[in-house]
């Protein structure tokens, strides 16, 4: 497609686009309804422009990609080459305004509300970011922690627990790539994925998720709700590093309850790189539950934001679908991704509410999948 015929039909074509409304089922749990953009909370003041530049690392990895690739767990009929028009759309029109963005996403993809098999429209929606933390290339009495590298023995099978890598497991081997000097800031980088670590002279050292040890991710907010550590009503990300950091005896016992275990590499790139294997954009990039929603798909999210205070505040916005964890689990649920910095951490913190998604299908994708 030349970039002539590219800026015609983006500039001629417009929203008013229409086949009769579908549902399109899953193999699993998972639903999706055609409905109208009109039907969009917000959508008129949406950053779509950021979140085209977005979109655009997507398709850097697709075009990498063979075009019959399949690119979705449950949506199996979804492949690259749905892909490959919006994204040579998508590479012309990038230095475009956000109107002319916004354009580009209702001329080509039609939105479908997500469900469940149920009907249940509504999700959760948690907040994730860069962790930053201070550390030394050597060990010492302040800096003990290590971060560790892969080990080159782990399979898809479970690996050592957390509890027998904090014992000692995997002392004298290695592995060690840094120390730092908080184990709750550790532990907390282990469910983020990825962080900076500030060394003594100044100088940063940015790592990235290399590996998990297979075993499963277990929330440790039930049990430290059950054991009185934290109130249930009171219970967000920062009230549990709070208490960790305030009850040191105790972090082993509440930590070890997951089992949990993320290795990490050193990075050499600015850019944090989520699970499709491209940079994520801050307040842009969401970690979905891939087995039900393909990486790479624009997602609407409407939902609340909430401050130490529990104020709320209505929230929505673009995504794209670019990056998983291990407590990313239904159809759904979304991690939206922060960035680096203490005031995107406290976002992050705060960030649990209920709410719910529209993923933007290619146009040509739909008729694929009727």
């Amino acid at each position: 497609m030349s970039k002539y015929t590219v800026f015609f039909l983006v500039f001629l074509l417009t929203s008013c686009l229409f086949s009769q409304k579908i549902t399109l089922k899953g193999s699993g749990n998972l639903r999706l309804t055609q409905i109208d953009y009109s039907e969009l909370s917000e959508w008129e003041k949406g950053n779509h422009k950021d979140a085209l530049r977005a979109f655009i690392h997507s398709c850097n990895k697709f075009a990498k990609m063979a075009e019959n690739t399949s690119i979705s767990g449950q949506l199996t009929k979804i492949k690259v080459k749905d892909f490959r028009d919006v994204c040579d759309i998508a590479s012309v029109i990038k230095t475009m305004n956000s109107k002319q963005a916004k354009n580009f996403f209702e001329n080509w993809f039609k939105p479908f509300q997500v469900s469940d098999r149920g009907g249940n429209k509504k999700g959760i929606f948690t907040g994730y970011y860069e962790a930053s933390l201070n550390g030394s290339k050597t060990k010492s009495a302040k800096y003990k922690y290590p971060i560790y590298a892969k080990p080159q023995n782990i399979t898809s099978d479970p690996y050592l627990t957390r509890e027998q890598i904090e014992n000692g497991a995997l002392e004298g081997k290695g592995l060690e790539l840094l120390y730092v000097d908080d184990k709750t800031d550790l532990f907390f980088m282990h469910i983020q994925g990825s962080g900076r670590i500030t060394l003594e002279n100044g100088s940063e050292i940015k790592v990235g998720f290399a590996a998990k040890n297979n075993q499963p991710f277990i929330a440790i907010s039930s049990y430290m709700a059950d054991n009185g550590m934290v109130d249930p009503g009171n219970m967000n990300a920062a009230t549990i590093k709070e208490w960790l950091k305030a009850n040191q005896e105790r972090q082993d016992e509440v930590m070890n309850i997951n089992t949990s275990f993320i290795f990490f590499h050193i990075l050499d790139h600015e850019n944090v790189i989520g699970a499709q294997g491209v940079p994520l954009t801050p307040g842009h990039s969401l970690a979905v539950d891939n087995d039900m929603i393909p990486y790479g798909v624009p997602i609407w999210v409407q939902t609340h934001m909430k401050d130490k205070h529990k104020n709320k505040t209505k929230f929505a916005d673009l995504f794209i679908a670019q990056d998983t964890g291990s407590a990313i689990k239904g159809a759904v649920r979304g991690d939206i991704f922060f960035g680096n910095g203490k005031i995107n951490e406290e976002k992050a913190y705060y960030m649990a509410s209920s709410g719910q998604y529209i993923v933007l299908l290619p146009n040509i994708a739909v008729d694929h999948i009727k």
